[in-house]
């Protein structure tokens, strides 16, 4: 039987890529992702999928109107939809005859089963092969393990793995509705970017919600960006465990600065998942950029809701 090969598609970069490193890791399906509509149906035409996953929080195109285009273009294409979280999925996108709805939270042992429930067969799931070598070397849980935050696949490890990586695991989720509310007012932040980067000259100014980039201002263009916001929300939540284990009260640091020698990396925290990230120059006065980036902070927390 050939190997099924699915193409992902979800805004939210982070967790389409863990969904297809899921996919691919369960060693059942060859997987790719996308992030905007344009690029799936570039890639549904020049490519050859047998389903394709379509998160319903897509953001430059109709979840509709991506589903009516692929079956345009591919008659026979099936298609698994991921509901927004708590909802169930509109009645348009039910007319359209989806093969099959990944709900959130979901088992992740139970990802096979559904998918292939999706691609009309019935397979046995079997565990995957032992992978020993590689940084993304990863072994499904089992089908006990609930994924509880809104947006992430959790690959069971050893225990003293799973304990060093426990910051990967609990990025804090933002409410889809902050996003929304946040992307809707996208230009006007972007102009409160532009002009604290005027007044610091940043390599990099990010707005980030949960592993998001909402907003960017700087030099640095958007793919680096975006490898930045990972980073950024990374050593964000590592912070918020140092700061819980200290007696914190808020849980988390309301500021972080990592110093290096030509460059510094400042973080205001806006709220929970909320954050306001400076690359910038480390000839910039410290004091400077704390006071430009709370101006702005102040100026942000109407957006926040």
């Amino acid at each position: 039987m050939a190997t099924p090969n699915i193409l992902v598609i979800d805004s939210d970069e982070g967790f389409g890529t863990m969904l297809t490193e899921g996919l691919q890791y369960s060693g059942q399906y060859r997987a790719k992702c996308v992030h905007t509509g344009s690029n799936a149906l570039e890639a549904v035409i020049e490519e050859q999928f047998d389903l394709v996953i379509i998160d319903m929080g897509l953001i430059d195109m109709s979840p509709i109107t991506l589903v009516q285009a692929i079956r345009e273009a591919k008659s026979g294409m099936r298609i698994m939809m991921i509901p927004l979280i708590g909802q169930d999925l509109p009645s348009q996108i039910k007319s359209l005859n989806i093969n099959g709805v990944l709900t959130k939270p979901f088992f992740v042992g139970d990802l096979p089963d559904l998918v292939n429930q999706a691609l009309g067969r019935r397979v046995p799931v079997q565990a995957a092969p032992p992978v020993s070598k590689g940084p993304a070397a990863l072994t499904p849980p089992p089908p006990t393990r609930a994924v509880e935050q809104k947006k992430a696949i959790v690959e069971e490890k050893p225990a003293a793995e799973a304990e060093a990586d426990s910051s990967m695991l609990a990025i804090t989720i933002v409410p889809q509705e902050t996003i929304r509310f946040l992307r809707a007012n996208e230009s006007e932040i972007l102009r409160y970017l532009d002009d604290l980067n005027i007044e610091v000259r940043a390599e990099a100014i990010l707005l980030i919600a949960g592993t998001e980039l909402i907003a960017q201002a700087g030099m640095l263009d958007r793919a680096h960006c975006q490898e930045l916001t990972m980073l950024v929300a990374q050593s964000s939540q590592a912070a918020a465990q140092a700061a819980r284990f200290l007696g914190e009260k808020a849980g988390r640091f309301v500021q972080s600065l990592h110093e290096g020698e030509e460059y510094r990396l400042y973080t205001l925290s806006l709220g929970e998942g909320i954050l306001l990230s400076l690359a910038l120059s480390s000839n910039v006065p410290l004091g400077m950029i704390r006071h430009q980036s709370r101006q702005v902070a102040e100026q942000l927390s109407r957006f926040i809701i």
